[in-house]
Formats: C-alpha cells, structure tokens, sequence
C-alpha cells in the first residue's frame, strides 16, 4: 500500500517522535522500510562524524522526501527479514545509526542502529563493542 499525496502530507506534519512511534509499529509488524538508492548504493548522510541511513515505512514518503537535491536517487524497499537479519547487525558493526522518517525540513530522530532494534523488537546477538 502507497499512500496518497494527503496521507503523505499529513505525515510529514507530525512530530518527530510520532513519526518515529510511526515507523517503530510498523516494523513491529515485520513490514518492509524503504530507503533511497542510486546507482552506486543506498543515501547515507553525513552529519558531522556520524553516517546516517534515513529510512521511512512507504516508498511514497522516502520519493517526496528525496526533493531536488536527491533527484538521482529512487526509493528501494528492504525486506523485514533482510532488514533485521542482514541490515541491522551491520550496521552496529559499521557504526551508522538511522535516521527515522525525517521530513520534509529534514527534521527526524536519529538513533543508534542496536537501539532502534530493541525498539522494533529484534534480538541483536552481535556484540557492538
């Protein structure tokens, strides 16, 4: 399911953390996240030292975020199970956290990849130190 231009409006106007809460059940319910992906991989944003994958919870969200100045890139969908199984466990080895949904400003939570997982309910058996 996509949404529409009003669901997608309507989404971009609520707050950070109830975007976050948002995409937090939806991943609860191993449903698929999307992401923004060109041709040499997926949008990672560099804010001061830290690398920040956003993610939102509809292909329609992540393509009305990416704006102009991300033209180039398309959003791509990400399995639950690649998600928690693949995803997750690298990302807390690399070091990058997530950033949740942000919206149009480009305002959202970021958060520690381990603890967006025990928010959604995955088990990180990967120790991060």
């Amino acid at each position: 399911m996509s949404f529409d231009d009003q669901q997608v409006e309507t989404f971009f106007r609520l707050q950070s953390n109830t975007r976050y809460d948002e995409v937090v059940n939806h991943c609860k319910k191993k449903q698929d996240v999307w992401v923004l992906q060109d041709d040499q991989g997926c949008l990672i944003i560099e804010l001061g030292s830290e690398k920040v994958l956003p993610i939102w919870n509809d292909s329609s969200l992540a393509e009305q975020w990416k704006g102009k100045e991300y033209e180039g890139f398309s959003a791509s969908v990400i399995a639950f199970a690649d998600f928690s199984s693949k995803w997750l466990p690298g990302m807390v080895r690399d070091g990058f956290k997530l950033g949740i949904a942000p919206n149009l400003a480009g305002e959202g939570i970021v958060v520690a990849t381990a603890e967006f997982a025990r928010d959604i309910g995955v088990d990180l058996t990967t120790e991060s130190h």
